[in-house]
């Protein structure tokens, strides 16, 4: 016979939390301007079209100018370090838009 403990820790293990830490290099105010443009446009995403209940929100990370840190339950780890490669491929694509038209 197989039969679970009582004191089965489980369901805790499925619950818990991981913080991501990225440490952000940036060149000047105008590459950081390109992240809180990209992440501004990720969260208006978000916002409009919803997003999976119980999935973390990009709204819910904290940014500085040299990192960004994000609490999260571990079941969703992946899912949030790939919203946060998309973030920083869409800072580069503004930043390069950006310095594209101040040369012009």
């Amino acid at each position: 016979m197989i039969a679970f403990s009582a004191g089965s820790s489980a369901a805790l293990l499925e619950s818990a939390g991981v913080t991501l830490r990225f440490r952000l290099t940036s060149t000047d105010d105008s590459s950081l301007e390109a992240l809180r443009y990209a992440r501004r446009a990720m969260l208006r995403e978000d916002w409009t079209r919803g997003v999976v209940e119980g999935e973390p929100s990009l709204e819910d990370a904290v940014f500085s100018a040299f990192d960004v840190v994000w609490e999260v339950p571990a079941q969703h780890r992946e899912r949030c370090r790939s919203k946060l490669e998309e973030l920083v491929a869409r800072a580069n694509r503004a930043f390069a838009d950006s310095s594209a038209l101040r040369r012009s």
